[in-house]
């Protein structure tokens, strides 16, 4: 064990930042979160290993007087042995239809290339959410249409897919993406407030290749995230739309802090099966709520890794 591990080890369980729970098993970790708010207008990934960097990002996170958020800025950006970047341009219309029911309109404008071994992919899309909630608040579906417009052509191709998502309860256990060539399944498995494991199974309908990816995670049953407002969880963990998982829109999210993830799986075509690499990540959640918090991990892949939220 090296020193940086026994230093994270030793902050998670000692650091006065945040406040711990009771020891009951009959207490709401969410009675904890009634101190202020953390709306953070920004939140940035960042991850370096010996060939890649990648930085992902949330910015010029805008809400309305609901605090619901009305525009924002997407960003990935990939550099080393292949170079990739996406750039999202989204803003978020809410209404009530005709039956009484909140909507949501997000729209998106879309740009990506990417660069391989001397093959370079562009393309622009427009993209339309429409988002069906369910009376008590929930997203029950999400319905896609993609116009996409390859090597800058003048005529799109327009594709169309939707997610639904089931619930037990405040909490989402399940969803569905579906289009023309994927289907995609998640569980979400809990253990009473915490979403323990996540699995998603990718079905490609042309080929028969399938990718299951499995994320496990631990977290500090004595420290809670204390602050009411955006929750941090969805941009930590894997497998939810994060924008609409935050503002609460997915059920409620994991009050605790996480401190460990293992991320495992297997990739299956014909008769071909491999395994995926072995992730293991040691997280560390500090920060200051008037500035920012920040999510450091220690990895086996990843020679920096740090997921910032700043308000």
């Amino acid at each position: 064990m090296n020193k940086k591990f026994f230093g994270i080890i030793a902050t998670l369980f000692f650091s006065a930042t945040m406040v711990a729970c009771s020891d009951s098993d009959d207490s709401n970790p969410f009675d904890q979160q009634k101190k202020g708010d953390f709306n953070p207008s920004e939140v940035i990934i960042t991850k370096s290993s010996d060939n890649r960097t990648i930085v992902e990002s949330w910015k010029n996170i805008r809400r309305n007087y609901d605090n619901k958020v009305t525009s924002y800025e997407y960003n990935f950006e990939l550099n080393g042995d292949i170079t990739q970047f996406e750039n999202r341009s989204c803003t978020m219309d809410y209404f009530t239809d005709h039956n009484g029911n909140e909507q949501i309109r997000s729209k998106y404008s879309v740009e990506y290339a990417k660069s391989d071994k001397g093959i370079t992919e562009k393309y622009t899309e427009s993209i339309q959410e429409n988002v069906t909630i369910d009376p008590k608040g929930y997203i029950s579906r999400i319905e896609t249409t993609i116009d996409h417009y390859a090597n800058n052509s003048s005529e799109p191709v327009t594709t169309t897919s939707e997610r639904v998502f089931t619930y037990s309860g405040d909490l989402c256990t399940g969803s569905t993406y579906r289009d023309e060539e994927y289907q995609i399944s998640y569980k979400y498995n809990w253990s009473g407030y915490q979403l323990r494991n996540i699995t998603v199974l990718k079905e490609n309908k042309k080929d028969g290749s399938i990718e299951y990816n499995t994320y496990d995670y631990t977290f500090d049953n004595k420290r809670i995230y204390p602050y009411s407002g955006t929750s941090l969880m969805p941009f930590v963990q894997s497998g939810l739309p994060q924008i609409y998982a935050s503002m609460g829109y997915l059920g409620k999210c994991t009050p605790y802090e996480l401190i460990e993830e293992v991320q495992g799986g297997y990739t299956k075509f014909g008769n071909m099966t491999s395994n995926n690499i072995k992730v293991h990540n040691l997280y560390n959640l500090e920060g200051d709520p008037s500035v920012r918090f920040t999510y450091s991990a220690l990895s086996n892949i990843y020679n920096n890794y740090s997921i910032t939220f700043n308000k």
